[in-house]
């Protein structure tokens, strides 16, 4: 994220008289931010890194795309390099965690999911998840696609990861979507501070001609009010839009952790039953086990008993004999 952002904000820099070119950096900024939150921190983590290893390969198509061309104009080898950059280390990610035949195996997979399905709208680089179509190439049934959650401490580094990145993400949307709006009315060169001071200069004006001039206050309060008008509307619009924009980050945050529940408490719900088979079969076979060695141990005991009854008889009655035989004969 942070290399889209630095080549976004090169790209904006550079494209001074582009209005078109500035505002899609900002929509690339807010639509990257908003689809790695959704799709980089999911519970499977193979899927997240498949899922966000093919979103950067469907972008790096759509900005190769010349149909749009107009995105970024001449300034797309800035937005490319930092694509490339972020997908040569998503395989370096890949090739350290999976063996060198699953690597490739994934590689390709990932490589044709991205040629097939192009992001759902280009321009807005909106992406569409892996995961069903990775489940239908595996085979795998979508109930048992997630084996577990990890440890307490892993779930909740994990939990520590996602509302970092979120809680970071959300205030700089704000921010370029506040931006945005005000790059779309030709507002940018006006900041908030620039209106406030504005309106503080009118208001001292009013004040000065109150003092020197009573007998013009009126024209004063009237040409007041004229100018204060548009200053206030357009920052009753600001601040409506980015509240607006804050809200729908919020609804993102609350709709992943209700997903999050939502898995969490299946995966637990799964895990107790397996947990509760496994139990059931170890008891059945505990006992099993016990009834074998107690058969083998009372087997071992009358065969002991036996050599011992022969030993304890058999001995004195053999000497008893042997003895009777030496002295008969002599």
């Amino acid at each position: 994220m942070d290399r889209v952002e630095m080549a976004a904000d090169s790209i904006y820099s550079l494209a001074t008289n582009e209005k078109n070119i500035q505002l899609n950096t900002l929509q690339w900024k807010i639509q990257t931010s908003q689809e790695l939150g959704k799709f980089s921190f999911q519970t499977e983590p193979r899927i997240a890194l498949m899922d966000t290893w093919a979103y950067f390969l469907e972008v790096k198509n759509s900005l190769e795309n010349p149909k749009l061309l107009k995105l970024f104009g001449t300034y797309k080898n800035v937005a490319l390099d930092a694509v490339n950059t972020n997908i040569e280390g998503i395989q370096k990610v890949a090739t350290n965690v999976l063996t060198k035949d699953e690597y490739h195996k994934i590689k390709s997979f990932v490589e044709d999911y991205a040629n097939n399905f192009s992001l759902l709208s280009q321009e807005e680089f909106k992406h569409k998840s892996i995961r069903q179509s990775y489940l239908e190439f595996k085979n795998i049934p979508d109930s048992l696609a997630i084996q577990t959650v990890g440890t307490l401490s892993e779930v909740v580094a994990d939990a520590t990861n996602r509302f970092g990145y979120y809680s970071e993400a959300s205030g700089k949307r704000i921010n370029w979507k506040t931006k945005m709006l005000l790059r779309e009315k030709g507002l940018d060169s006006l900041n908030l501070e620039a209106k406030m001071a504005e309106i503080d200069r009118q208001f001292n004006r009013l004040l000065e001609v109150a003092e020197n001039s009573p007998e013009t206050i009126e024209q004063a309060i009237k040409e007041f009010r004229e100018n204060m008008g548009p200053l206030v509307s357009s920052l009753n619009y600001e601040i409506g839009s980015a509240m607006e924009s804050f809200s729908s980050d919020v609804l993102l945050v609350d709709g992943m952790i209700r997903r999050e529940r939502v898995a969490l408490d299946s995966i637990i719900k799964r895990e107790r039953l397996a947990l509760t088979a496994k139990a059931d079969s170890l008891v059945e076979t505990g006992i099993e086990s016990a009834f074998d060695s107690i058969g083998k141990t009372l087997r071992n005991l009358i065969i002991y008993f036996i050599l011992l009854f022969v030993v304890v008889l058999g001995l004195p009655f053999y000497l008893g004999y042997f003895i009777g035989k030496r002295k008969s004969k002599s």
